[in-house]
């Protein structure tokens, strides 16, 4: 916003209005209808942002929406916007520890990182990772990933088709305004319904649900918004395990194609552009739900291979005999204890394997399982000895 310097005939002095001066026969400034319309609109655009409804005879919305859009939180000197504003994890699914892929065309659960992809009727699903090309100039920032739902087998009567990720505690986001902001596109225009819904855990109340808003995607990269109010929770029970989940509700029994990316749900009314975190916080902000052993790119499986086999131990007695404690701390403390899968690197099983010797140990089993490490414990091979190698791969998930 400026002076109108560019309209002839204001009567701009030094770029600033200037009062008729009758004595002297000078007239004063005028102000152009395009300016004084520019203007309005400059304060309409702040007082609509900031979740107002304009009002004439009110002459301090301005300043009320000034104050709405620079709130800052009640433990920091800056404004609620300028840090950790997302409350979803992996938004613009970088991080899929669990392979680029579902395991198979009838297998969903989650895939990305927090995000569950859920599908019934017989509908054969590729949910992939996919890249954007250096340089495009479809979504802004530079997003490195997206999601693609690629619907092959329409299936039929199912009643789910959902991408969905629980926010831990049903207390997040209750009774305030929220704004969810995402890009998506479709190989041809569909809707996609988008709700959000209270589970208040085992033993608590009732879940709360309610329909934010349903968009008509396009063939294009397109920005969606929606700004809404989360119910609030006074008079319920809480129980263990509650969350608030956000879901996007895709098509029945269609064969389709839909890609998302840059998934943002943060407190207030204003879309902001999104929070592009350090990759290993967003990778710590996964693992506090799910870890594994496998090395990166590698997917969740038995016989993967000793040579990437980052979790090993030294034997200590001699063959067949029982070794007991094999401690593994986790990189992050997780939400609660864990449930813990074993894998073996070299052969179907679930054993620990000797390298040194090729030969699978027997009995291994889960001694001890915490929400900070775990242990193992087998039977060391027949023919094996102190000093030698031993090798296992596991996964902790701790999902709501």
């Amino acid at each position: 916003m400026d002076y109108p310097k560019s309209i002839p005939g204001s009567g701009l002095e030094n770029g600033r209005f200037v009062d008729e001066d009758p004595i002297a026969g000078k007239p004063g400034s005028l102000i152009p209808a395009s300016w004084g319309n520019s203007v309005t609109e400059e304060i309409l655009n702040a007082i609509t942002a900031a979740g107002l409804t304009p009002d004439e005879n009110q002459t301090h919305q301005l300043a009320q929406a000034i104050r709405q859009l620079s709130r800052p939180d009640p433990l920091q000197a800056f404004p609620v916007q300028v840090y950790r504003k997302n409350l979803l994890i992996n938004g613009d699914f970088r991080i899929w520890q669990r392979g680029a892929s579902n395991q198979a065309p009838n297998v969903g659960g989650y895939v990305a990182d927090r995000f569950r992809c859920d599908w019934n009727g017989n509908a054969g699903v590729s949910i992939t990772r996919q890249n954007f090309a250096l340089g495009q100039g479809e979504v802004s920032d530079e997003p490195a990933c997206f999601l693609r739902w690629q619907q092959t087998s329409a299936g039929a009567g199912a009643t789910v088709h959902k991408i969905s990720q629980n926010i831990e505690s049903v207390r997040t986001l209750a009774g305030k305004t929220a704004t969810l902001t995402f890009w998506a596109r479709s190989d041809a225009v569909r809707p996609l319904q988008i709700t959000i819904a209270q589970h208040f855990g085992v033993g608590g109340s009732a879940a709360v649900g309610k329909l934010i808003d349903t968009f008509q995607l396009n063939t294009v990269w397109t920005r969606y918004t929606a700004t809404f109010q989360v119910p609030a929770i006074a008079g319920k029970m809480q129980g263990s395990g509650d969350c608030l989940t956000l879901a996007f509700d895709l098509p029945l029994n269609v064969l389709q194609t839909v890609d998302l990316t840059q998934v943002q749900l943060e407190e207030g009314p204003v879309s902001t552009p999104f929070e592009l975190r350090p990759l290993a916080q967003e990778l710590a902000l996964c693992q506090r739900y799910y870890e594994k052993s496998f090395a990166s790119g590698l997917p969740v499986k038995a016989n993967n291979g000793t040579n990437t086999c980052i979790s090993t131990f030294t034997q200590v007695p001699a063959g067949n005999t029982g070794q007991y404690g094999m401690t593994i701390g986790f990189l992050v403390q997780k939400r609660v204890q864990p449930t813990v899968t074993a894998y073996s690197p070299a052969d179907s099983s679930n054993q620990v394997w000797n390298q040194t010797i090729s030969k699978a140990c027997t009995g291994t089993l889960l001694q001890g399982v915490t929400d900070r490490s775990i242990s193992f414990a087998t039977v060391t091979p027949v023919g094996s000895a102190p000093g030698q190698t031993l090798q296992l791969e596991w996964t902790a998930d701790a999902e709501i």
